[in-house]
């Protein structure tokens, strides 16, 4: 037999021609990689435990996750089920439909003013979806970036996996970065030597504390 080594981690074994076809590839090694090593998003281990005890016929009152208080609009149920019933499924583009990519950007421009561009415009399946596309887009493997020490946690996991250093920053009484935090950041930083803030994951309203940041704020974290 001859050993074919495709990482530090991983082994296979191929057989020469003429051996049984159950042996024809043997995975001899295979070790999870130092990015898998992410914490365990905890209101999911919460959840999985609620349903475990809900199969052995305990009432839980679910308040783990928060839940969307009403179903899909009407007219997006019709729609969908027209289609269901009428046409044959297959791939979409890969950016997201464009018919939809253009409401949204109309939506920009009628609710808020402002003007995007339809190329800047991904639709994903949910917003991990989007966070791990943006996180690609905007970070290399050793970047550090900034969050709120009280922040989503996936952001903390995705970036990880991602090889990304995440740097937790305090927030004030009303669970906000500020500007003067984030500057003083840069500035240990600068003297301990170590790399710079490639970035600042921020959300307005804020998951999980639901708090707004002023235009002012933003534009004084973004100075």
């Amino acid at each position: 037999q001859t050993a074919l080594v495709l990482s530090s981690r991983l082994e296979a074994r191929l057989t020469p021609r003429g051996a049984r076809k159950s042996s024809v590839m043997q995975l001899a090694e295979m070790l999870a990689s130092g990015r898998s090593d992410v914490p365990s998003f905890k209101v999911m281990d919460v959840l999985a435990r609620a349903r475990e005890l809900e199969q052995q016929g305990r009432r839980i009152l679910h308040l783990e996750v928060g839940q969307p208080q009403s179903g899909a609009p009407q007219a997006a149920i019709k729609a969908v089920n027209s289609v269901l019933g009428s046409e044959s499924l297959g791939y979409t583009a890969a950016a997201g439909e464009q018919p939809l990519r253009s409401a949204i950007v109309a939506m920009y421009k009628n609710t808020y003013g402002v003007e995007v561009p339809l190329e800047r415009v991904h639709v994903t399946m949910g917003s991990s979806s989007g966070f791990t596309l943006a996180f690609l887009s905007a970070f290399d493997v050793g970047d550090a970036v900034a969050i709120p020490s009280c922040s989503y946690p996936c952001y903390r996991n995705i970036l990880r996996a991602l090889g990304v250093q995440t740097v937790p920053l305090p927030v004030d009484s009303e669970y906000k970065v500020t500007a003067s935090s984030l500057r003083a950041a840069v500035r240990q930083r600068a003297a301990k030597g170590q790399p710079p803030l490639r970035g600042l994951i921020l959300s307005s309203p804020a998951n999980p504390t639901g708090v707004l940041l002023s235009p002012d704020e933003v534009r004084d974290l973004c100075a």
